[in-house]
């Protein structure tokens, strides 16, 4: 009978401690089986061990079925976009060219499933096709058609493969092999590529889902800077992240969001595109808005990403002296002595600097420089 595990959040809460003994549970690399949780395997050992007699034992496992890839041709016949809703939405606000230029780096095709639908295809940092998520947009909001029914599907599910056997990436991963840029990651793909045509200073990543932002799937991006921005309302990202950033990951969490008034599930991508509304359409005097909204924020952050780098590098040198720390506190203080700035301009600055790699955060409380690390 094929043994299965159980989901991996009860890894943690079944397992505090490895079934190899050698170290604790806190990476969830250890994987309880569902029908025996005194059983288990270990990722990073490589084995699978028996906690009852603590050693590793031989299971009668069958071999997992091979992973399914779309052949590369199916792709290439997806490229014809002049009716794709999704991408019309975006013609409409962003220059037509350049529109043209980010969904086509990004693989972004048409389906006839829908009548200008969209295709999202997820091509591996190894150039393998291994999902092709199909969804309906409309061309005037830019939203999800959800009624009568939610237009949501897949390639496979459209070519009736029902033994196609998928495994998802991140939406954009094939970018990575020659990407010099800080990694952003996002839920949507519509955010990832929204961010791209508005923000250059980041390869822009989408997992999907938020369930898709773990270990499995943010893999490939293990020992770089990442900076996530989750949906308003979302803390499971910061749960996660806490957790692989003690296995070798360097993830910063955005909390930008969540100090404004946005709704729960808004994202960086509806700020965005609520500021160019308002930029077109600005409110009469005598209006108020239903939902006051302010939206300076990416302005503030755009504005100190475009920073002179190397004035960027000196003026980190000067805040923080080779292999020692400094609070955020001290940091502010130092930057208003130096440069005359706020609380929030300091903030950002700060921030900025995390971005480009030139200082990190440790979990006590402290920045360093990030190639003198004072631990």
């Amino acid at each position: 009978m094929e043994t299965k595990f159980a989901p991996s959040t009860q890894r943690a809460k079944l397992t505090p401690m490895c079934y190899c003994g050698q170290h604790n549970n806190k990476d969830g690399k250890c994987a309880p089986l569902a029908g025996d949780p005194d059983k288990g395997y270990c990722h990073s050992c490589d084995k699978f061990f028996d906690n009852a007699e603590k050693k590793p034992y031989t299971p009668n496992l069958q071999p997992p079925k091979p992973i399914d890839y779309h052949p590369p041709e199916i792709l290439q016949k997806t490229f014809k976009n002049d009716k794709n809703k999704f991408v019309l939405f975006l013609k409409s606000i962003f220059e037509s060219t350049v529109v043209d230029q980010i969904t086509q780096m990004y693989n972004v095709g048409s389906s006839k499933h829908w009548e200008g639908a969209t295709i999202f295809w997820q091509v591996d940092d190894m150039k393998r096709i291994r999902y092709g998520k199909v969804m309906l947009y409309d061309q005037e909001s830019g939203k999800r058609v959800k009624e009568p029914f939610n237009h949501f599907t897949n390639i496979h599910s459209i070519l009736k493969q029902k033994d196609f056997n998928h495994k998802q990436c991140l939406f954009g991963l094939h970018l990575l092999p020659n990407n010099k840029k800080p990694i952003a990651i996002v839920e949507s793909e519509k955010t990832a590529i929204i961010m791209s045509l508005v923000d250059s200073n980041y390869l822009w990543l989408a997992t999907g889902g938020k369930g898709n932002f773990k270990y499995e799937v943010l893999q490939p991006l293990s020992g770089k800077n990442i900076i996530a921005f989750p949906d308003v309302g979302e803390t499971f990202w910061q749960e996660v992240a806490s957790r692989l950033n003690e296995t070798g990951f360097n993830i910063t969490i955005s909390d930008k969001l969540e100090n404004q008034d946005f709704p729960k599930g808004y994202d960086i991508a509806d700020v965005v595109l609520q500021q160019i509304d308002e930029q077109k359409n600005p409110p009469k005097t005598n209006e108020r808005k239903s939902s006051p909204v302010e939206v300076p924020e990416l302005d503030r952050i755009k504005s100190s990403l475009s920073t002179d780098t190397e004035a960027l590098e000196k003026l980190a040198r000067k805040l923080i002296p080779e292999y020692e720390q400094r609070t955020e506190r001290e940091l502010l203080f130092s930057l208003k002595e130096i440069k005359g700035l706020g609380d929030q301009e300091g903030k950002d600055l700060i921030l900025t600097m995390q971005i480009k790699q030139m200082i990190d955060y440790s979990k006590a409380g402290y920045y360093f420089l990030s190639h003198s690390t004072p631990f």
